[in-house]
């Protein structure tokens, strides 16, 4: 079966589809992932298929104006600078979706990757929708898109904050998904992100949860259709080794701290990273620092602190004391995943969601009792 998986976003919302896709692949079936561009040539490097979309999210975090908005933490001013961004791009996207899903035989629509709908109704496929967070709504837990003013006050508050969300986000996607629906099938307009998911209701269409169940439990009130699968891990690949100098820092001392921050950028990386080492000189702490997209930057070199640009967390975690993180939900899976203390230092978003599902949990204070 040739499966076509459309996963907009940074490389953590990209990275589970990927594991995904090697699984699916490993049970006989041909799996194309519709990426960002700048993502395309490493999903190949894994064996499985990319389709490269004109869609750069990189690009869009790392402006000056994005990075002042997620400083400020205000998530109607992130909301609507993002509809901006959406509207003049993701009709282009929707376009490279539709091309690339022309032989697929099924769909996998994501939260940020719509179109899926459309290519399985208009090819009588099947298809499913697949989320790294829980996007269903419940009484059980308020929406995990609330960033810092995340609060439950019940059961019926949460399952607005919910609706109000969908509100939000189809204030994001609804108009250039709408566009695109006119302008290339004819169709008529969504009114809403309930009205688009329910319209795959009655084929028995289903939704994934990419996380775990021990994490999280189903709420009861989710119906059947809803499965929460467990966490996609993408190992590295079985000839990946760290280089000299990395593996050489590793064994030359006590387990170093990790810090970073994945896609998320900052104002003033140069700020927060002598933040970082003041903190670990301080504590007296060797220190790996990851510089991802921004979020911190290379400064002097020194004995106790080693700056990588990237290495598989599943390879490197388990070899940390503690790992300092954003709470991204693919880094706080591979955070967990690890068995080594966790400290969430969210920036945006569901960030915060699981910053506080992971506090709740007590896994720092077992953690650290146990080393």
């Amino acid at each position: 079966m040739k499966i076509t998986i459309f996963a907009l976003g940074s490389r953590g919302d990209v990275q589970p589809f990927l594991a995904l896709a090697l699984g699916l692949q490993q049970t006989g079936h041909q799996v194309t992932l519709v990426v960002p561009r700048n993502f395309a040539e490493w999903i190949r490097s894994y064996g499985v298929g990319a389709y490269p979309v004109r869609f750069n999210v990189q690009e869009f975090m790392q402006k000056p104006e994005t990075l002042a908005v997620l400083k400020s933490g205000n998530p109607v001013r992130l909301f609507r600078m993002v509809r901006e961004y959406m509207g003049a791009n993701m009709r282009e996207a929707l376009d490279d979706f539709w091309q690339a899903a022309q032989d697929a035989d099924f769909v996998v629509q994501t939260l940020g990757g719509h179109g899926g709908i459309e290519v399985a109704s208009q090819r009588d496929l099947p298809m499913a929708f697949a989320f790294l967070q829980p996007f269903a709504h419940t009484r059980s837990f308020p929406s995990f898109f609330l960033g810092p003013v995340r609060l439950s006050l019940g059961g019926s508050y949460n399952y607005l904050t919910h609706m109000l969300m969908d509100r939000v986000l189809w204030l994001m996607y609804g108009e250039p998904t709408n566009k695109w629906r006119a302008s290339r099938l004819g169709l008529s307009p969504w009114r809403s992100y309930s009205e688009m998911h329910n319209a795959r209701r009655g084929f028995g269409t289903p939704w994934l949860f990419a996380y775990s169940p021990s994490v999280m439990p189903k709420p009861s009130d989710w119906a059947e259709y809803l499965h929460i699968t467990g966490y996609w891990f993408l190992d590295a690949p079985p000839n990946w080794q760290p280089s000299t100098d990395l593996a050489r820092f590793l064994d030359s001392g006590p387990p170093p701290v990790y810090v970073g921050f994945g896609s998320m950028s900052d104002e003033a990386p140069e700020r927060l990273t002598r933040l970082t080492l003041r903190a670990l000189e301080l504590t007296g702490q060797r220190g790996v620092l990851a510089t991802g997209w921004g979020g911190v930057t290379q400064l002097t070199s020194s004995a106790n602190v080693y700056y990588v640009d990237n290495a598989p967390h599943d390879w490197l975690f388990p070899r940390m004391a503690v790992v300092v993180h954003h709470g991204g939900a693919g880094t706080t899976a591979a955070g967990l995943r690890a068995g080594v203390p966790s400290i969430i230092t969210p920036f945006t978003l569901d960030q915060y969601a699981w910053a506080d599902l992971v506090a709740k949990l007590v896994v720092c204070k077992l953690s650290f009792a146990t080393n």
